[in-house]
């Protein structure tokens, strides 16, 4: 039994099982490393799983409804049902208990249909017992109309209750014969993986060094980096670059402070003519 059960749609599996079978039988290296009758069983479980998946369903498919005459005595059922538990109510006014214990009035959480069965048959058998069936025969009830007719409809679901049993009986088996194929499959796919990837291991090569004696520099490593903090970089290197180049020694660095004055010395008439205009 495989202890590896697959948590994905079985049609992925069986789609994906038989691209890895094929390939297992394309190398003859990787079928060396498998038991003799592997590969041959892998494709015995992919073709036996479509199998397993329709005949769960059809088992399911039977359980589902009732049939239109099970329907229909489970409606007459229902309707003395409600008979019985009106007259009781007429018949035991404010026995709260008695009613909700042996008539079954009140909320029920479970309607299966052998829930309602066993309603039915508590229901049924309060009728009858000789402290009740006095006080509702005094409430309209006869033993002749209604109380033969609930028991006669009662008697018509027996064999119905055991056609949905043993259907679901059926549907649970063929739901855990699908399971356990699909596990089995499931083992095999990963065992024939990991045959291969021992045959063809994927090693990562290491990358070579950088070549120094070509002298070329090794190519500085580039990251990623937030555009904000780029943006900062950027502001403080072009900061930086000013602080380098600029020396105060260096007349060119003040040749914006001499330009008007070398101006003035050009052109010396410029300044006698704006005093005479002012």
């Amino acid at each position: 039994m495989s202890n590896h059960r697959p948590h994905f749609p079985v049609a992925v599996l069986a789609y994906n099982g038989n691209l890895i079978l094929a390939a297992g039988q394309k190398y003859p290296k990787v079928a060396a490393r498998l038991p003799a009758s592997y590969l041959t069983d892998t494709a015995a479980l992919l073709a036996k799983i479509p199998a397993d998946v329709t005949g769960q369903r059809i088992a399911k498919g039977e359980t589902g409804n009732l049939t239109k005459a099970q329907q229909a005595n489970l409606n007459l059922l229902l309707h003395y049902m409600n008979q019985a538990r009106k007259t009781a109510k007429l018949a035991f006014p404010g026995q709260t208990v008695k009613l909700h214990q042996e008539f079954q009035i009140g909320a029920h959480t479970q309607h299966d249909l052998g829930s309602v069965l066993g309603r039915a048959d508590i229901i049924l058998a309060s009728i009858q017992t000789a402290v009740n069936l006095p006080a509702m025969k005094l409430k309209g009830w006869t033993d002749a109309d209604e109380t033969a007719a609930f028991t006669n409809v009662r008697r018509t679901f027996p064999v119905s209750t055991q056609t949905q049993t043993s259907g679901r009986s059926d549907a649970k088996k063929a739901t855990a014969l699908k399971d356990t194929d699909a596990a089995d499959l499931y083992e095999h796919i990963l065992t024939i993986q990991n045959a291969a990837d021992l045959e063809f291991p994927a090693i990562t090569r290491p990358t070579p060094p950088c070549a120094t004696n070509s002298g070329s520099t090794p190519s500085r490593r580039t990251t990623t980096r937030h555009p904000r903090s780029q943006l900062r970089r950027n502001k403080h290197r072009q900061r930086n670059k000013f602080k380098d180049n600029f020396d105060e020694r260096k007349p060119s660095n003040f040749r914006h402070l001499r330009q008007p004055m070398e101006r003035c010395r050009q052109h010396p008439g410029d300044g006698e003519k704006r005093e005479k205009m002012s």
